[in-house]
């Protein structure tokens, strides 16, 4: 109760918060530098209690006072308070990114749990070609290690999960120009480094 009595006493007034993103808005960075000195404690509590990360919780604190800066010209006092403006946006960010990271994970077990390089050599077949086949694989997933890791995810869920471009656009959060142009790069990388499995 007296930690949160002292919190209380340690508010800004509305005046100067506003009068903070007033300056922010006319690009006065020392407007930002007070406004993160007054606020980082309160963005950052929010952000980790959402993410439960030190790292990433960081990480999106930076990107809310990024965000505030961006758009410190488009707010409106008649909406509500300044820090019912930087909680709103700060907790979107955060479930932005939890949310994002929900995906990343469920985007990996889907790659992880694909069978089409499978691992285990079929021993009732011939032995010559589970040597060459075992060959191909190892140069497939050497290729692919040798890919930037936007780029390999791309070829991966295209080729080994199946997924139509406008999905892995969609399941990445890049637009599908992007997603395209690194499948197609990426093809061609392979291309060049399986050329004596071709």
């Amino acid at each position: 109760m007296e930690a949160k009595r002292f919190l209380l006493n340690q508010q800004v007034p509305e005046s100067t918060a506003y009068e903070l993103v007033e300056g922010m808005a006319r690009q006065d960075q020392q407007a930002l530098q007070d406004f993160y000195d007054r606020y980082n404690k309160l963005v950052f509590s929010l952000v980790l209690k959402v993410l439960n990360c030190r790292t990433e919780a960081e990480e999106v604190a930076l990107e809310v006072f990024w965000q505030v800066w961006q758009q410190a010209s488009q707010y409106k006092e008649t909406r509500g308070s300044v820090v019912a403006w930087l909680v709103m946006i700060t907790r979107s960010r955060a479930i932005d990114r939890r949310r994002s990271r929900e995906r990343s994970s469920n985007t990996l077990y889907l790659i992880d749990n694909t069978n089409l390089i499978d691992s285990s050599p079929d021993y009732t077949s011939n032995p010559e070609e589970n040597f060459y086949s075992s060959q191909r694989r190892e140069a497939v997933l050497g290729a692919l290690s040798e890919m930037g890791d936007k780029q390999r995810m791309a070829i991966e869920l295209a080729y080994f999960a199946g997924l139509s471009q406008s999905e892995i656009a969609t399941q990445l959060q890049e637009p599908l120009g992007t997603v395209k142009t690194r499948i197609r790069s990426g093809i061609q990388i392979l291309r060049e480094k399986l050329k004596r499995y071709l």
